[in-house]
């Protein structure tokens, strides 16, 4: 049997009444009832009927703008009668309950629903996400669980010890996610912003200042400048590993089976479901990473834009002719041009000719499409062996430039544990290529390794000492030339 559709669980558990207030002219008051009502009635949920009427009409005193519909006491002059009507739509709602236990002993309780829909709109409605300073620990947590030894090894742990492992996982990363679409959401509200910018001070301003020293610049950050994006890259190769180790996923779905009661075959599947969401949320930080780049070059245009129309292409002049035109319009309103063609002008035309274009003239003549651009190598080839010269040419450059990666490669062959030491005394180039390894060497300092983790050196020796006596500096021998004599210490 298919499960459930979202709809059909929502519908078991919520009225069909229950998001009507918010599609009525009046929801602003329905919304600011309902968050009063659940701010006094607090943990316990409940408060007396007479206190939650009396919140009722602060909140309709406070809108008195707001028109009401007539089940709502638009009739009704008296604003305690009206806060009663607004209190028996909660209630309609399911909202609120009206509990009546004796005569004198009347109460409302807040819906068990009410309160996941305030956390909704105020998620909605909030512009300052304060959790995404978490959002760098948050990330750099799951990193490090994931890159301990044997972290999901079976034979180290116990069933539910997994289980529990990639439960923790998944609602961290979900998480993160969610973090990283606020980013989204504040970069939107600085669009919006921008599109209603009246100066271009105001335009600088938002781009500068405000956008540049957002919260949403911390994921920004932490994703781009600390790193983290490799090491997800990494560790999302773990587990596609991971995944395929049947091993793990019977004693997965044994712990599942165990803890929730479920069948075997459906133990198995959630199992299954898990470690491929782990997967899937790893890889879904760095296509939400992009989207994010893609919003704030977005932003970045927008702003260009924005303050390139305010300064340049919307001067006094237009303004002028624009009141002026507008003026024309009041005054000569209900009349037809027709009649004013033998009137003076208001004013002379400084022009030596002048024309005005009419009818299908006046319509913006059809730009002319540009010619594909050749992007061929060389043009016209003089021979046939053009293409392969050009791509051999870049491959011998990219082999003679000098890169980090070929310095991590040599560093981990000539130290292969942290703290090490070598000198340049104690290898010998024999080509170019190794050569330039060691000037690689000498030109960084850091490099990413496969795995996702960092290779770093410093590079010290008598050069670095003895600058105002070169001649003392030991040299070696390397592929032919003399190169100063220095040591390399791997740190990590």
């Amino acid at each position: 049997m298919a499960a459930p559709s979202l709809s059909e669980k929502l519908h078991a558990h919520v009225s069909r009444d229950f998001f009507r207030p918010l599609t009525r002219p009046s929801a602003a008051i329905y919304v600011d009832c309902a968050e009063r009502l659940a701010e006094e009635a607090g943990e316990a949920g409940r408060l007396p009927h007479s206190e939650a009427v009396a919140i009722v009409r602060e909140v309709l005193a406070a809108h008195p703008d707001v028109v009401l519909d007539d089940d709502e006491g638009a009739a009704l002059r008296d604003i305690r009668q009206r806060a009663g009507q607004i209190f028996n739509r909660l209630c309609d709602a399911k909202w609120i309950e009206d509990q009546q236990l004796g005569l004198h002993d009347r109460h409302a309780l807040v819906s068990p629903g009410l309160r996941p829909m305030l956390r909704l709109l105020r998620d909605l409605a909030e512009d300052e996400i304060a959790e995404l300073k978490t959002f760098a620990d948050t990330v750099r947590g799951v990193c490090e669980t994931l890159e301990r030894d044997g972290v999901l090894d079976t034979r180290l742990h116990e069933p539910d010890e997994l289980r529990a492992t990639i439960t923790d996982l998944n609602s961290r990363l979900e998480s993160a996610l969610i973090q990283l679409h606020g980013v989204e959401k504040i970069i939107s509200i600085f669009d919006r912003k921008q599109r209603a910018s009246e100066t271009p001070a105001e335009t600088l301003r938002l781009l500068y200042s405000e956008f540049g020293a957002g919260q949403h610049m911390v994921c920004y950050d932490a994703l781009r400048r600390n790193g983290l994006l490799p090491r997800l890259s990494a560790l999302r190769g773990k587990v596609a590993d991971l995944r395929d180790n049947e091993q793990l996923k019977d004693r997965l779905a044994q712990a599942i089976a165990a803890h929730y009661g479920w069948s075997e075959s459906e133990a198995f599947e959630r199992a299954v479901r898990a470690l491929r969401d782990l997967e899937n949320r790893l890889s879904a930080i760095r296509l939400v990473a992009d989207a994010i780049d893609a919003r704030m070059a977005g932003f970045n245009q927008l702003s260009q834009q924005r303050y390139r129309y305010q300064t340049e292409l919307r001067g006094r002049r237009p303004e002028i002719v624009k009141a002026y035109c507008d003026a024309i319009n009041d005054s000569l309103a209900d009349t037809r041009l027709s009649q004013y063609k033998d009137e003076a002008p208001d004013f002379p035309v400084l022009a030596p000719e002048l024309r005005f274009y009419y009818g299908s003239s006046s319509l913006a003549r059809t730009r002319r499409a540009k010619a594909a651009a050749d992007l061929s190598f060389g043009g016209i080839r003089d021979r046939e062996g053009d293409e392969q010269d050009a791509l051999a040419a870049l491959r011998e450059r990219q082999r003679l430039a000098l890169t980090p990666q070929r310095a991590a490669r040599l560093i981990a062959r000539l130290i292969p544990v942290k703290k090490g030491v070598a000198s340049s005394e104690s290898f010998t180039a024999a080509n170019v290529d190794e050569m330039l390894d060691l000037l690689a060497i000498a030109a960084y300092h850091h490099s990413p390794a496969p795995g996702g983790k960092t290779v770093r050196w410093s590079i010290d020796g008598p050069g670095l000492t003895h600058r105002l006596d070169p001649q003392s500096v030991p040299q070696d021998s390397q592929a032919g030339w003399k190169m100063d004599r220095f040591e390399i210490t791997r740190q990590s």
